[in-house]
């Protein structure tokens, strides 16, 4: 059409030009534009690149290839694992019989076979205290002070780790409805515990917004293996690490802990309604008060 009006016509201008090609056509006239200029200064023009045409994961795996991926899944639950999208990958691209898929489209599959990513169960609640609204606010507060006379913040901290900790989210089967159903189809009912987490580390660090203190780490193995991680530590244990810690801190600096029983052990506790009536006594006399044992009730 270009070359017909210029043919036809060589005064029309380009504006009419665009406007006549684009009426016709029903093309834009910003295409027509660009086209044309395009021709101008190459005598040729480039056809537009198609869309391409993506393949649909569904259209690479039939039903026997999906139900396949389906039991990968499942052994994983089997060998009470956590069937994670990279472990399901790694089995899925094992299988020679299988099609070879990017990490990407087997996120895509696992989702047309109704598996759900879902974090595992854990309820729980947060409830705030009105005291320890305000202990936050004079914390921020005195934070804030300690900063602007120039001191220097430190915060420290005990955790353990497993040597086989488990991730939080899986992938869980939503087609399998009860324990008759997933033995029936010789699929697993997923969502249990792995066991065998390994052997359990408590490390206690102290950093600052310069880094970690250099050879501030204590780690050692965990003996009770206990739920609770604090019932490893204990006052002698923290005192003699924070006895090497001091020296190597800054001076005139602050020190942010939490209020564990260890971090604060008293060397001389006051007795209590449980304490024995020797102690009592002894603790009494050590302080130098004279006492009438007959008044002493056991």
């Amino acid at each position: 059409m270009y070359k017909t009006i210029i043919k036809d016509n060589p005064s029309t201008s380009m504006r009419q030009m665009r406007a006549t090609i684009s009426k016709t056509m029903g093309i834009g006239e910003s295409t027509v534009h660009r086209t044309i200029s395009e021709y101008q200064e190459t005598n040729t023009v480039i056809s537009p690149k198609r869309k391409r045409v993506r393949v649909k994961i569904t259209e690479t795996f039939d039903d026997f290839a999906m139900n396949a991926v389906r039991r990968h899944v499942h052994s994983i639950w089997f060998r009470r694992e956590i069937p994670t999208l990279d472990k399901i990958h790694k089995a899925v691209s094992d299988d020679e019989d299988l099609p070879t898929v990017s990490r990407t489209s087997m996120f895509k599959l696992l989702k047309e076979l109704k598996f759900r990513y879902v974090k595992r169960s854990r309820n729980s609640a947060l409830t705030e205290k009105t005291e320890l609204i305000l202990w936050r606010r004079r914390y921020l507060r005195s934070i804030r002070n300690y900063r602007e006379e120039g001191r220097h913040v430190y915060y420290l901290d005990e955790r353990w780790v497993n040597a086989g900790d488990c991730p939080n989210y899986e992938w869980r089967d939503t087609t399998i409805t009860s324990h008759r159903d997933a033995f029936l189809k010789g699929m697993s009912t997923g969502s249990v515990n792995p066991s065998g987490k390994g052997k359990r580390l408590i490390v206690l660090h102290i950093g600052s917004e310069d880094g970690f203190v250099d050879n501030g780490l204590l780690c050692f193995e965990s003996k009770k293996n206990s739920r609770d991680y604090h019932d490893e530590m204990n006052g002698q244990t923290f005192c003699e690490w924070m006895e090497s810690i001091l020296p190597r801190l800054k001076d005139n600096c602050v020190i942010v802990m939490d209020n564990a029983p260890y971090h604060s052990v008293k060397l001389d506790k006051a007795p209590t309604t449980s304490t024995k009536k020797g102690d009592i006594i002894e603790w009494l006399e050590n302080k130098g008060e004279v006492v009438d044992r007959t008044m002493i009730i056991k």
